[in-house]
């Protein structure tokens, strides 16, 4: 950057250099009644965005307010400040956006374009990093920035050009992921209905006569007002038993910090950021094996683990693979994994794993041997097709060694016994909207369900619930200490000595290593 914080560009103070835009460099700046304000240096005298942007007068763009020149003779613009974020940063955190919303935010886009082009301007530009969120207001209010590239007069080539951009912007607002070539269409949600699904296809059509031809019908066609048609090829339908899982994600997840960090950080972050990932040569991860003494929420965890990727997600029991035809259970396999990647990126959840992969030395039949090789080839890099697997298990000594090494299971992690914090949270959560007295102590209870899982403690609350129930009465204190009285915790202290020895063969950590926290 040219300049930097205290300088000054003609009557301009600058607050903060925000950086490099297309054509030039973005200040934040006061104006000599200490008002803040946008400008922007452009890098040629020979630039029009300015006397372009001059122009421009909509609620959606940046109102223009000052113009001049540099003591280096370079011209520049101000513009009214928005206290705001780039789209791009806002999806980082939040990968999807209800459909509502999503419908509420392309529609005010593409009125603010079938403005601009009624005007002869193409944008040229359109992307999340070109948007700024009001942080103040809805949906709808947005700024669209960056007129670099825009053009005036504009032909029916750069119309489509910005059209692309907003199917673009829709595609990752619902799906949470870039769209690509040829297009797929991942994560089909209920809350989705055909018609937004054409309309979306419609819009990033590979054949350019096949899209849309104004921002107008555009718009008629999100709002429902002309019907699009479906197209076969890129409208394909999610194979059986895939669904998206409805849920808060993370957010219902009690305790756990240590391992929801874990997983945001080495796990979701790449998953979430592929063009990042890729341009940083990071390894796509492939999936992850949870594994712990039963109750502790391995289920759970990787359902919430979908719901934050925002990704489709199916739950599969050794049943479902099991076959009464030599090699049948080697091809069941080969067919699930072709349709994880059919529907990619998606999360495939294995159950009881020991009992899909068993040690191979352990064992001699010739088809259980087999099943473990086709796993072993479908593991194979299957996080390059946008298929993550997690596997859990009560068992991981059972499992084949070949199967846990990376490049097939990435994470290996260890789903602990849930600590006091972690059981004064769950009791919290079990209880909300429940009808309680005012008695009740959850840090008490947590006190009183050393080595209670999260089943257990779940266990407790509903029987409480269900003594109250039969008397119309409330949830008491007494209640709960009677029912924790009444159940006995299943897992010993010497089941937990062995799961912390299979901890440092598998993890090769101390034992004496911080417990990661624990799910509901």
């Amino acid at each position: 950057m040219n300049y930097q914080k205290d300088q000054t560009i003609g009557s301009y103070v600058i607050v903060f250099p925000i950086g490099r835009q297309d054509g030039g460099e973005l200040y934040r700046v006061r104006n000599q009644q200490g008002q803040l304000c946008f400008l922007k240096v452009l890098d040629s005298s020979d630039s029009k965005e300015s006397s372009l942007r001059r122009d421009i007068t909509h609620s959606n763009v940046c109102r223009w307010l000052d113009e001049g020149k540099t003591d280096g003779d370079l011209p520049y613009f101000v513009t009214e400040f928005i206290s705001s974020e780039a789209l791009s940063d806002r999806l980082r955190r939040q990968p999807t956006v209800p459909v509502d919303d999503s419908r509420t935010f392309i529609a005010t886009l593409l009125r603010l374009l079938r403005e601009l082009h009624s005007q002869g301007i193409a944008h040229q530009s359109i992307s999340a990093q070109n948007i700024l969120l009001d942080l103040t207001g809805g949906w709808a209010d947005f700024r669209l920035t960056n007129f670099a590239n825009a053009v005036q007069p504009c032909n029916p080539e750069q119309v489509d050009n910005d059209l692309q951009g907003v199917g673009r912007i829709l595609f990752r607002l619902i799906f949470g992921i870039e769209a690509e070539h040829p297009l797929r269409m991942p994560n089909l949600n209920t809350d989705i209905d055909n018609r937004l699904l054409n309309v979306i296809a419609k819009s990033l059509n590979e054949s350019p006569e096949k899209r849309f031809e104004s921002a107008d019908i555009f718009l008629k066609a999100l709002l429902g007002q002309v019907e699009v048609e479906a197209d076969t090829e890129t409208n394909a339908t999610v194979p059986e038993g895939f669904s998206k899982p409805k849920g808060g994600g993370f957010a219902d997840v009690a305790g756990m910090a240590e391992l929801k960090k874990l997983l945001n950080e080495s796990v979701l972050y790449v998953l979430r950021d592929k063009e990042r990932a890729e341009r940083y040569r990071l390894t796509i991860p492939n999936g992850m094996l949870l594994y712990g003494p039963p109750g502790c929420g391995k289920t759970f965890i990787a359902e919430r683990f979908a719901e934050e990727a925002g990704y489709s997600f199916r739950f599969v029991k050794s049943s479902d693979l099991a076959s009464i035809y030599i090699h049948g259970s080697q091809e069941k396999i080969g067919e699930l994994f072709n349709e994880a990647r059919a529907c990619a990126p998606c999360v495939l959840y294995f159950d009881e794993f020991e009992a899909l992969v068993p040690r191979r030395a352990d064992t001699h039949n010739a088809s259980h041997a087999g099943e473990v090789n086709e796993f072993l080839t479908q593991l194979n890099n299957c996080g390059k097709d946008g298929v993550f697997v997690i596997a859990t298990t009560n068992q991981p000594q059972l499992i084949d060694e070949a199967v846990l090494r990376r490049g097939r299971i990435d994470h290996i992690i260890y789903v602990p016994m849930p600590d006091e914090d972690a059981r004064y949270e769950l009791f919290n959560i079990h209880l909300k909207n429940r009808p309680c007295a005012d008695d009740i102590d959850c840090r008490k209870l947590a006190r009183l369900t050393e080595m209670y899982v999260a089943s257990e403690i779940a266990f407790v609350v509903s029987q409480a619930a269900l003594t109250a129930s039969r008397t119309n009465d409330l949830i008491t204190q007494q209640m709960l200490e009677q029912n924790i009285q009444a159940t006995t915790p299943r897992t010993t202290a010497d089941s937990l000595k062995r799961y912390e020895s299979m901890r440092q063969q598998l993890e090769q950590v101390a034992s004496e290593q911080p417990r990661i926290g624990f799910v509901r």
